[in-house]
């Protein structure tokens, strides 16, 4: 085969794959929702990020930032997480959102896998949910929540977060496994200003501001999902075995899973 004629098919494969892309895009699912090879990399599932800071008014992260003399977050109150519906995955439209909580210091201290039904939403606590039981550092203060989702093809419908020498869905995402489109989230922040400064006016501190931000949609390749050994999932699958039962986080309240629909 000529070269011109390898050129054109080459283009001619990149154009299809970018109005793939594109038509994805119209359609209002992103690429990272979507399943292809590309090169060595996998792109599947749905992949958000968003940060937290529940106590950097008053005590330093695990980098340094914070504590006496700082402005900072004083307490993140909710993540709420919905799911739109994926009927591709499970004829119930269920999901599982894979939490991994991450300090400043790129340590994954927690992660979890939560429960959230088609047109269901689930409340979770980043203080006292996603932060309070971290494998090392104490307190988990600041940091980075990704959420990836997942659906299970089968009956029933079950998601486990493991932990005390138990595998969890979280920990055991592999690259055949069924990628979960159709799960949005968003956190909630509370900003304050430090009481200590000199000459502060008044002499306490007092929230500023809070605010409530959607998390951003990301691109995950195989080496950020599955490995082989830095990845979210075996990073989590060790906590999940060897932490005693901490750094499993929990999932506060939403519905549960629905019996499968008929056909």
């Amino acid at each position: 085969m000529s070269r011109s004629r390898l050129a054109r098919l080459g283009l001619a494969t990149f154009l299809g794959l970018g109005a793939w892309c594109y038509g994805l895009s119209l359609n209002g699912i992103s690429t990272a929702a979507a399943t292809f090879a590309f090169g060595s990399s996998r792109i599947f599932g749905i992949y958000q990020v968003s940060y937290f800071d529940v106590s950097s008014s008053f005590a330093k992260s695990q980098q340094g930032y914070g504590g006496p003399g700082h402005s900072g977050g004083n307490g993140d109150a909710l993540l709420r997480i919905v799911d739109i519906g994926n009927y591709e995955v499970d004829p119930r439209g269920d999901l599982c959102a894979n939490i991994y909580v991450f300090d400043d210091d790129q340590e994954m201290q927690e992660c979890c896998s939560c429960p959230v039904t088609a047109d269901g939403l689930r409340t979770i606590s980043v203080i006292n949910d996603l932060t309070s039981n971290p494998q090392f550092s104490s307190p988990l203060g600041v940091g980075v929540i990704k959420i990836l989702g997942t659906g299970i093809i089968g009956d029933p419908f079950f998601c486990s977060s493991g932990g005390d020498g138990a595998p969890g869905t979280a920990g055991t995402i592999t690259q055949g496994g069924a990628p979960g489109q159709g799960l949005r989230a968003w956190i909630s922040h509370t900003e304050s200003i430090a009481s200590n400064n000199p000459h502060f006016d008044p002499p306490f501190g007092f929230v500023t501001s809070t605010s409530v931000i959607e998390f951003a949609p990301a691109l995950l390749d195989e080496g950020e999902a599955i490995g082989p050994t830095a990845g979210l999932a075996p990073v989590c699958l060790n906590i999940e075995l060897h932490a005693s039962g901490r750094g499993i986080c929990t999932c506060g309240v939403g519905d549960t899973p629905r019996p499968p629909v008929p056909f």
